[in-house]
């Protein structure tokens, strides 16, 4: 028994100090450390919608001239008009053929003069050969200027890629591997190892 009441007296005075300790914890505030840390002002700022822009002042109109048009001379009046006789639906009415104009072509506005200049092709093929070769300028006199430019390839990414896809010749692919090349051969899956 004295077993039991020293663990009741144990766990009473265990209650009593953690009792107290939480007392003085959210009773006794402990000093306010001195604030080293400089301080910082908050500033409000407000924002005004902007003002009432004044319409902008109207657009006048301006209508164009009247040209004066040449007045037509009257038409004489026959001495008898007699109206134009009503088509019926299966009557085909003929028109008398105007006389072709020829069409205006481009080159017919198109005037050559000695000083047009005009566009030399060659010239123009034979800069860019010549600049094709040269470094870039603006790489001259810095570290990635002294790194060689890469050389000019003649397959794509994919062509290199399918060529390095294919499968080896048996005879070669496993020529390193001695008395175990059949055993790896054998490992291999079907149609993705070696081919002979």
């Amino acid at each position: 028994m004295p077993n039991r009441r020293g663990i009741a007296l144990g766990v009473g005075v265990s209650l009593l100090l953690h009792g107290a300790l939480i007392y003085l914890w959210r009773h006794v505030q402990p000093p306010a450390p001195p604030d080293a840390a400089p301080r910082v002002e908050s500033i409000a700022v407000w924002i005004r919608p902007l003002a009432a822009k004044p319409p902008p002042p109207p657009v006048e109109v301006v209508k164009p001239k009247r040209e004066a048009k040449p007045v037509s001379k009257p038409k004489l009046a026959t001495a008898r008009e007699t109206p134009a006789p009503a088509p019926s639906p299966q009557a085909i009415t003929v028109a008398p053929a105007s006389p072709a104009t020829p069409a205006a072509s481009p080159d017919t506005f198109r005037q050559e003069s000695p000083e047009t200049p005009k566009f030399d092709m060659e010239a123009a093929k034979r800069t860019a050969r010549k600049m094709a070769g040269e470094r870039d300028p603006s790489k001259v006199g810095t570290a990635v200027g002294q790194i060689p430019d890469k050389p000019l390839q003649t397959e794509t990414q994919l062509a290199r890629n399918i060529a390095q896809g294919k499968r080896g010749d048996c005879r070669t692919a496993y020529a390193g591997a001695g008395l175990l090349a059949p055993v790896l051969m054998l490992l291999d899956k079907k149609d993705s190892g070696c081919k002979w």
